[in-house]
């Protein structure tokens, strides 16, 4: 009976040393936050499994074992989590069960093709932000801060890759949070596969981004962009003008569909009636669908196109045959 019990505390000390060492642990990660999602339903196992593949920790059993011993089982809440990779077991634990989930949350809907100055006048509006806030905070984060930022040129300011889409965010969310929400977002949005085959096409993401934003403004529907990023690739290869109406809106501020022969002779870099091959940056931050038809675009034979008063598109292979599109339909 003696001999038993001694075992029994051996191998409980044992475990309680085992469990000391482990939970104290930093994990060989970054100070870099990623997005971690416990969904609902899903209990200390599923969490603990889902944490090692993601690289948030080695040992799952120690993550149990602490969770445990710590009486903090219950304090898990499901939700998205933006956590870095360097914590120790405890602490990790600890920013995950004290997270601010009881605040009371917002949600606020950025727009697909919005610019920064339409999110920022937006999120003011909605008093989340200070005015002019989200427009002077983007242009401090630097191109090392994210991976995908790193072939960023000419460019100060985040247009681009602030991905447009609905956002839970807590009362007291600062632009940074708000931010590192959609920048992680993008980040997720732009797949593995997507970034290879920009890669093997030998262009860069700052140059798809730039052009998927120009396609967001100039057409509708995946299909139709598709046919239409290849009409501009078709410019670009023969380095002819894009000579597209919304990057010279963008630079006039007008918002017209149509620009006017003052607006095309601009000396602007944006004005891609005046300079060919692509502008210095993105005019609006695009929607998936259209950075998906640029980088997926269709090889089509057309070098022009319009749409017509009653949204058809029309296609054309030459000069002459646009023009004699125009006047049939204007």
């Amino acid at each position: 009976m003696k001999k038993k019990f001694i075992l029994i505390l051996v191998i409980f000390v044992v475990i309680f040393f085992y469990y000391s060492s482990e939970v104290n642990v930093v994990n060989k990660g970054t100070d870099e936050r990623k997005s971690f999602v416990i969904e609902k339903g899903e209990g200390i196992s599923d969490i603990s499994e889902k944490l090692k593949d993601q690289g948030f920790i080695k040992n799952e059993s120690a993550f149990k074992l602490h969770v445990i011993f710590s009486g903090q089982k219950s304090k898990f809440q499901n939700g998205e989590y933006s956590l870095p990779t360097n914590l120790s077991i405890k602490d990790l634990v600890d920013k995950i069960v004290n997270v601010r989930w009881t605040l009371e949350e917002n949600e606020i809907i950025l727009i697909e093709g919005w610019n920064i100055v339409e999110m920022d006048e937006y999120l003011a509006g909605e008093n989340v932000i200070k005015s002019g806030e989200l427009l002077e905070y983007s242009e401090t984060i630097k191109n090392k801060d994210y991976d995908f930022l790193a072939d960023r040129t000419d460019h100060t300011n985040l247009i681009g890759y602030l991905y447009p889409d609905t956002y839970r965010i807590y009362v007291d969310a600062t632009v940074e949070d708000i931010v590192e929400k959609m920048l992680l977002n993008f980040d997720n949005k732009l797949t593995d596969e997507m970034r290879k085959e920009i890669k093997k096409q030998g262009k860069t993401i700052h140059e798809v981004l730039t052009l998927a934003s120009i396609v967001e403004r100039e057409m509708f529907g995946y299909e139709n962009r598709r046919v239409v990023a290849g009409v501009f690739q078709n410019r670009l290869d023969i380095g002819m003008a894009l000579q597209s109406d919304a990057t010279v809106n963008y630079i006039t501020k007008k918002g017209t569909t149509r620009p006017t022969y003052a607006d095309l002779e601009i000396d602007n870099r944006y004005n891609t009636y005046k300079y060919s091959g692509l502008p210095p940056g993105p005019i609006n931050n695009p929607s998936i669908e259209s950075i998906k038809s640029v980088i997926y675009y269709k090889d089509v034979p057309y070098m022009y196109f319009l749409t017509t008063p009653e949204n058809e598109i029309v296609f054309s292979e030459t000069h002459e045959e646009h023009v004699a599109n125009t006047h049939k339909h204007y």
